[in-house]
């Protein structure tokens, strides 16, 4: 969830509590962001530092110029295609809206009624295409639901961030070595059962555990059945549809 590479991200909405929410969330997974409060600041930025955006992400609803009247500035100034653009709203309904928006160059579009794990899901996918289409591993989902793990004789309680075929994000504060094995149990929405799996953690994201919404660790499965496997390949095709993550 954290990532590395740190990319410059424009968020441009007329809510302050929104700017504040979305740029926490952005900076705690390692990104820097910038703002715009309405549509001709974003246009003054982008006459000043265009090459300074790595994503836009832009509020339909703005006072004087929108986020329509943006997109249409975008493309009749030769931005069309500079930087990926992620539209977030409060008022439409995506399948009201993004044919038109897909037509003036938007890349995604997303409900203000986002969670962390989501919103990060969908700016990655747009910053990091390559690693997307390259993807060796399973796709991941965001989700946010608890697991019991034990280390040992020790049984503790975190948090799945986000879940594949292959593993899931184990968010906890306690501190867990790369290559440990754990016995997690965990339920799915909709699937009617509790998985009993094993796991390895293959990674972890150091010491940011301690400080942000995101530390934890990569947890590989070891011992799934091909039902369970199923149930959760199932899962997260599902998640994907939701999250409208097939329409970036």
């Amino acid at each position: 969830m954290i990532t590395k590479d740190s990319k410059n991200v424009f968020v441009a909405d007329d809510s302050i509590f929104f700017r504040t929410k979305l740029s926490d969330i952005l900076v705690e997974s390692g990104h820097k962001v910038r703002f715009a409060k309405d549509g001709r600041e974003i246009i003054a930025e982008m006459k000043i530092d265009p090459d300074g955006i790595d994503l836009l992400v832009l509020d339909l609803q703005m006072p004087g110029i929108d986020g329509f009247e943006v997109l249409k500035w975008l493309n009749d100034n030769g931005f069309r295609g500079r930087f990926p653009i992620l539209v977030v709203t409060a008022v439409y309904e995506p399948d009201q809206v993004m044919d038109n928006l897909k037509k003036l160059g938007a890349s995604g579009l997303m409900t203000k009624g986002f969670t962390p794990e989501q919103i990060i899901f969908r700016v990655n996918r747009l910053l990091f295409p390559d690693k997307t289409s390259q993807r060796i591993i399973p796709e991941r989902v965001p989700v946010s639901l608890p697991v019991d793990f034990a280390l040992g004789e020790k049984t503790q309680t975190g948090f799945m961030l986000n879940i594949s075929e292959g593993g899931i994000f184990l968010h906890t504060k306690d501190e867990i070595l790369v290559g440990s094995m754990l016995h997690m149990r965990f339920s799915l929405p909709g699937a009617g059962k509790i998985f009993d799996v094993k796991g390895i953690v293959k990674w972890s994201t150091n010491n940011a555990e301690h400080r942000t919404l995101f530390g934890g660790y990569g947890v590989m499965f070891t011992s799934l059945s091909d039902t369970d496997a199923a149930i959760i390949k199932g899962f997260v095709d599902e998640e994907i549809k939701k999250i409208g993550a097939d329409n970036q």
